[in-house]
């Protein structure tokens, strides 16, 4: 499977047009949302999948150039993607489920997975860093416009959700929202302010690969955008990267010496956020959201023992699943409004109990052993890449996604995208420009 990393194909038209769509995947995801909310908000659903006619060029041609040979996961994907169609299939002729929603689950499921693996082999780390810079860069103006989002009224347009509807974003604490930024909803900003960790971290660690002053901006973006979130998961997501970091340090303890630039930057963000009024109320609204959150929920354990019943809740009552489940895709929001023609969680609004509960247990059981089983081979590549190259990049791009690859809700576009893309970055990272792989090994 390494080959996929280290596989370097022969660059022309094909290949360069590959990662223009790539690149456009990606401005899609970070502004999918504004589109849907204040540009065309009358195109809302079909814009939820915007990104699908890039990708099936993307997959177009790379079928040409012969991307897709030799990747076991690539055939996996596909083999349990045709024996889960054929079992929505069969809910449909026998249960009645839709047959668009059935259409619809595969394409969650199944659709974007390749790109993860496809993405190693027409990127190499120096297009991860780029797209890092882009993600610093726009740090701090998402963070200025989750200020706006956090001081403007629930019903304001700045504060619009998607479409035309009267709908008005998650609420937080004390009045306030939860700000999406250019996002949907707060998952999106949770998912890209984990990327924003995982760039910052590496840059402050790795010296001259991007300048000081992106990355003092680019952590006053990640800090002010955090404090204002209102979100625990925002949160927790950066505190996963942060998490990746310090077991990198013990793996390299050596790395500890280039601290110093990480502690100094810190320490000019902490001093100048006492000057910066919004900080102070955001840290008063999510501390307050937390205080209620944690009181609601205490009832059940607590916020890390709802984390963990993510992975054990499928696994209840499975007598009362039928075989092939209730219908592929039903669980969806688009499947629930294409079954019912009401915007709702319909059968659950975990991943996992979700994946059960549309389409069985042993099928079910079957997607998300491939969700863990790419998660597991990412993280190995990754550590590999700590070990063998002292490239800390991969796993802290893995810290930002391994969540979303796990158990993030697919049928979420922006948490399809991070998974899937994070997932790339993780293994074009890995991959040295060929003419400095060509260098090291004239050394060797």
């Amino acid at each position: 499977m390494a080959s996929s990393v280290n596989f370097y194909p022969k660059i022309n038209s094909d290949t360069k047009s590959i990662q223009i769509l790539v690149w456009l995947y990606f401005w899609l995801l970070i502004f999918e949302g504004a589109l849907r909310k204040w540009i065309v908000p009358q195109l809302s659903t079909p814009l939820l999948i915007i990104r699908d006619p890039v990708l099936i060029g993307v997959y177009f041609l790379a079928l040409r150039q012969g991307l897709f040979k030799k990747n076991i996961f690539i055939k996996i994907i596909i083999f349990i993607a045709f024996i889960t169609f054929l079992g929505g299939l069969l809910t449909v002729i026998t249960s009645g489920s839709n047959l668009f929603a059935t259409l619809y689950g595969v394409r969650t499921n199944f659709l974007h997975l390749p790109l993860i693996f496809l993405m190693a082999k027409v990127f190499n780390k120096d297009d991860s860093l780029k797209i890092g810079k882009w993600i610093l860069l726009l740090s701090l103006p998402m963070a200025v416009l989750m200020v706006f989002q956090f001081n403007a009224p629930p019903d304001a347009f700045i504060n619009r959700t998607a479409g035309m509807g009267e709908g008005q974003q998650l609420s937080s604490a004390m009045g306030r929202i939860r700000p999406p930024g250019t996002f949907s909803f707060i998952t999106g900003v949770a998912q890209y302010f984990a990327l924003v960790a995982a760039f910052l971290f590496y840059g402050l660690f790795e010296r001259k690969v991007y300048s000081n002053l992106l990355l003092t901006l680019a952590g006053f973006g990640l800090v002010i955008g955090l404090a204002v979130s209102g979100s625990r998961i925002a949160v927790a997501a950066v505190g996963v990267v942060l998490l990746f970091l310090l077991a990198i340090l013990i793996i390299k303890p050596r790395l500890a010496a280039k601290s110093y630039q990480f502690f100094l930057i810190a320490g000019v963000i902490a001093v100048s956020l006492n000057f910066i009024p919004i900080f102070s109320e955001g840290i008063e609204v999510l501390s307050s959201r937390a205080e209620i959150a944690g009181a609601h929920e205490a009832k059940t354990g607590g916020f890390m023992a709802r984390f963990l019943r993510s992975f054990l809740k499928p696994f209840e009552n499975i007598e009362q699943i039928p075989l092939l489940g209730h219908g592929l895709g039903m669980g969806t929001n688009v499947g629930a409004v294409l079954s019912t023609g009401k915007l709702q969680f319909l059968l659950a609004e975990g991943e996992w109990e979700r994946i059960v509960l549309e389409s069985g247990l042993f099928l079910g059981l079957l997607y998300i052993m491939l969700r863990i089983l790419i998660a597991f081979w990412l993280g190995k590549v990754c550590i590999e890449s700590v070990y063998t190259n002292n490239n800390i990049l991969p796993l802290l791009i893995f810290g930002s996604c391994i969540i979303d690859i796990l158990i993030g809700q697919f049928g979420t576009p922006s948490t399809l995208g991070f998974a899937v893309f994070g997932g790339g970055l993780c293994l074009a990272a890995c991959r040295d420009p060929l003419s400095k792989r060509m260098a090291k090994e004239s050394k060797n």
